[in-house]
């Protein structure tokens, strides 16, 4: 009878995620056969370190130690865990994972169109601030057509107008017709108007507004407008409202080369609109509203009046107005710029010697 061989197999139990195919993954079945037929018993020690590759890869009983461990030790992990066994030894467990990188598909024009979006009305909330760039060049009319409909725009919306500064022009001139009729001989100043208008007052405002509107369009002809103060109730030093309308990176030009001032206004607008910058939802009182102009201390302008001792109030949240153009869209030497290449220290602030007063019908 052949001589049994005794054999003595340590099997260490290791708990992972990863599923191994192999039943036999960790089985420590090396007996190495002598030249007498007599098998040798290897002991594994307590402190021995099985590497386990997770690939589903069958290895041969018959392979040796040696080889299984080198070709493992080959395998380049991008992830390891230890696992301790039910025998007290230390089996570290080679994972691999994909290092391939997700590509996210770039944006649709409509959802970058929302994300500006999003973010101009998250500036107007939390900064007060509203930026606006124009893709090219603008005029000095241009400008001050801009700070001209933002005046009308913030006198309708924070409730000094009972109706836009178009629709009481037309009103006017509806009231003018009816008193060279002869039904309208009976009239008298200080009667409503079939809107239900003060007209008095109404008429009032508007000599105001457009006498402004006027002067402005002289102060522009003048002199470079980097700034633009527009102040509701209260003081200059302390008023209730604050709104500025920012020029100085607009970069100017003449003749074909500026962009058209309807298109450049529909932006402005829009913008205004989407970041909700002139509504509140606080009750606005009837109150009269101061503008200020920066301009040149020696511009020769004769209707506003110079404060040099001016400074703008910062005890009022102020709600800015920012117009840019894109540097990258613009071409050629014959633009004049703002910014560096002027001295604002020779630049003064000039009042409207009248204020507008707010009326309601």
């Amino acid at each position: 009878m052949a001589e049994q061989t005794n054999r003595e197999v340590v099997t260490g139990s290791v708990e992972t995620t990863n599923t191994l195919t192999n039943d036999h993954n960790l089985r420590s079945k090396m007996c190495l056969p002598t030249s007498q037929g007599k098998g040798i018993n290897i002991h594994i020690k307590s402190d021995t370190k099985c590497y386990v590759a997770s690939r589903t890869k069958d290895f041969s009983d018959e392979q040796s130690a040696t080889e299984t461990s080198g070709r493992l030790s080959q395998e380049t992990p991008t992830t390891t865990s230890k696992y301790p066994s039910s025998a007290g030894s230390t089996c570290q467990v080679i994972t691999e994972t994909s290092s391939t990188a997700t590509t996210l598909p770039p944006l649709t024009p409509s959802k970058q169109a929302e994300a500006v979006d999003a973010e101009t009305l998250r500036r107007a909330r939390e900064e007060g601030r509203v930026e606006v760039m124009f893709p090219g060049l603008v005029t000095q009319e241009g400008c001050c057509r801009f700070v001209s409909e933002i005046l009308k725009c913030i006198l309708y919306q924070r409730q000094q107008l009972p109706m836009t500064y178009d629709q009481l022009v037309y009103s006017q001139k509806r009231q003018q017709a009816a008193m060279q009729n002869e039904e309208a001989v009976a009239w008298r100043p200080g009667q409503s108007t079939a809107e239900g208008l003060d007209w008095r007052r109404c008429q009032r405002t508007l000599q105001d507004l457009e006498q402004v509107l006027q002067q402005l369009e002289v102060l522009f002809s003048l002199s470079l407008v980097p700034r633009v103060l527009l102040l509701l109730g209260g003081s200059l030093l302390l008023p209730k409202e604050l709104y500025e309308v920012n020029m100085e990176d607009v970069i100017l030009a003449t003749g074909d080369r500026s962009l058209r001032v309807s298109s450049c206004l529909r932006q402005v607008f829009r913008t205004l609109f989407v970041a909700d910058l002139l509504s509140d939802a606080k009750p606005v009182r009837l109150t009269a509203t101061t503008v200020m102009v920066l301009a040149h201390r020696d511009c020769g302008v004769g209707w506003f009046r110079p404060k040099l001792d001016f400074k703008v109030p910062t005890r009022v949240k102020s709600q800015v107005i920012s117009l840019s153009c894109d540097p990258s869209r613009v071409s050629g030497s014959g633009a004049s710029e703002g910014g560096g290449q002027i001295a604002w220290q020779d630049y003064v602030w000039f009042q409207a010697p009248l204020t507008i007063k707010g009326f309601s019908k």
